[in-house]
């Protein structure tokens, strides 16, 4: 690790439209090192993909500091961003086929998205295509392709720059399990050869148990960080909550409803822990029960 890739505080994104203003981000935290790989999880409408836009360089933050490989995506001007794009991010959309030239060969496609010319640029587009299984695929169009050999493809397409960060949007979505692990078990290995960050939106377990960490975003905000230890074969889980530069934190929703905590709680520091605990009742509340 050689410090931080990806930097995040304080993010606000605020969708406007002539008669709403919908905050998607408010005040998100999240600090990627270099070569790490990251699972981001939470339901519809958390902001996992608002997330993505801006890291991605197609949206500006409202508000809070954005910082993508020593690059500030909040002072950035239309032309920086587009070269952004083009060099330090690769971006796999939710749907791979939007990544993707359907008249092209699979070879042409990783050719088309490289701004390097020929040697390097062939010479990259057949190495991404063999290292991502696809070396005896390299002439067939998408519609020939497999939904597992169509990630596959998108996946090279998005590599083609030699991309600083790699960003996907559900990457594996529509495929089965076994196919599934065969394509993460190929990209996490070519990943960790490139020294290539990447950030993935995900429900997939599987694709979960790839990433050295799986942050959960609620209501626009980290909430919880799962780290996984042990081998591959016998990992486990450690949920850790995310506490912010404030010292605020997100508590679990399932433990807020089993207590009942509502508006305020009590803090008990005892030694080395601090207990979360609902308010006593009131002399008022006492007569109302």
């Amino acid at each position: 690790m050689n410090g931080p890739m990806i930097e995040c505080e304080g993010l606000v994104y605020i969708y406007k439209s002539s008669q709403l203003e919908v905050v998607a981000l408010q005040g998100l935290d999240l600090r990627v090192e270099t070569g790490e790989m990251v699972a981001i999880a939470g339901r519809s409408g958390s902001g996992k993909t608002t997330f993505m836009n801006i890291l991605a360089g197609l949206d500006a933050p409202n508000a809070g500091k954005a910082v993508v490989a020593d690059q500030d995506l909040t002072r950035m001007t239309e032309s920086q961003r587009d070269r952004y794009r083009q060099e330090t991010v690769g971006y796999l959309l939710q749907r791979s086929q939007a990544n993707l030239v359907t008249h092209l060969s699979a070879r042409e496609n990783v050719e088309l998205a490289t701004l390097t010319g020929p040697p390097v640029r062939d010479d990259r587009a057949k190495h991404l295509l063999d290292r991502l299984g696809l070396g005896g695929r390299m002439n067939e169009r998408p519609e020939n392709l497999d939904g597992g050999e169509k990630i596959r493809l998108a996946l090279a397409v998005a590599l083609a720059n030699g991309p600083r960060v790699l960003l996907a949007d559900e990457p594996t979505a529509e495929l089965d399990t076994t196919t599934a692990h065969g394509v993460l078990t190929d990209l996490y290995r070519l990943l960790d050869d490139l020294d290539t960050t990447a950030v993935f939106v995900t429900h997939d377990p599987e694709l979960e148990r790839f990433a050295g960490r799986v942050i959960q975003i609620r209501d626009g905000k980290t909430s919880t960080e799962t780290r996984w230890t042990g081998g591959r074969e016998s990992m486990v889980a450690d949920e850790l909550v995310i506490m912010d530069r404030a010292g605020r934190i997100q508590l679990p929703r399932a433990y807020v409803e089993k207590l009942g905590l509502k508006e305020r709680v009590r803090l008990h520091l005892e030694g080395d822990r601090i207990s979360i605990l609902p308010p006593e009742p009131t002399a008022k509340d006492d007569r109302n029960g």
